[in-house]
C-alpha cells in the first residue's frame, strides 16, 4: 500500500488534484491531495517540489480525481491555492494609471512644444491661414452632377 494515500481511507474530505507544471495539453499531470474544498479546474495552486524554495506553481487540470492506492509514487499535499483577484485587479489599476500619465506626458509636450513655437514666431503663425482653418466652415457644399436628359437611341 502508498501510505501516502492512506489518508484517502479515513477521511472523506480529502480530494485527489491533477493539476500540471506546463501550459501545454499533453503536459504530464502531477495528482495532489487537499482538504481545500474551492479548489476549482484552471485554479492555481502552490505545491512541494525538489527545486528553488522547494515550493512551486502549478495549474489544477483536474479536480477530484480517483486515485489508485497501491501506486507507486507518493502523493503530496497542495501547500495552498493562489488568490489572483487582488493581483489581477492591481494589474487593472495600474494600466488605468499609465495611460493617464502617458496622455498626461502628450499633453504636455504638446504644450511645451506649441509655447516653443509660438514664442518666436506668433505673429508670422497667427498670419497663416493654415493656423485658423475650419475645413468644415471653409468647404462649400458640393452640389449634386449636372441631370442629362435621357433620349433614346434612333437614327433617322
Amino acid at each position: 500500500m502508498n501510505y501516502s494515500t492512506a489518508v484517502f481511507l479515513i477521511n472523506d474530505d480529502v480530494r485527489a488534484i491533477a493539476c500540471t507544471y506546463e501550459a501545454d495539453e499533453k503536459a504530464k499531470r502531477e495528482i495532489f491531495k487537499t482538504l481545500d474544498k474551492s479548489i476549482a479546474k484552471d485554479d492555481f495552486v502552490v505545491v512541494p517540489t525538489d527545486t528553488r524554495h522547494k515550493m512551486t506553481v502549478v495549474k489544477v487540470v483536474e479536480v477530484d480525481v480517483d486515485v489508485d492506492l497501491d501506486a507507486s509514487i507518493p502523493m503530496q499535499w497542495i501547500v495552498g491555492a493562489v488568490e489572483r483577484h487582488d493581483y489581477e485587479r492591481i494589474l487593472k489599476m495600474e494600466e488605468q494609471a499609465i495611460e493617464t500619465i502617458k496622455s498626461a506626458e502628450k499633453r504636455k509636450k504638446r504644450d511645451e512644444m506649441r509655447a516653443a513655437i509660438f514664442k518666436d514666431r506668433e505673429g508670422v503663425l497667427n498670419g497663416l491661414s493654415l493656423t485658423h482653418l475650419d475645413v468644415a466652415a471653409d468647404e462649400p457644399k458640393a452640389s449634386p452632377p449636372p441631370v442629362r436628359p435621357v433620349t433614346p437611341d434612333i437614327e433617322f
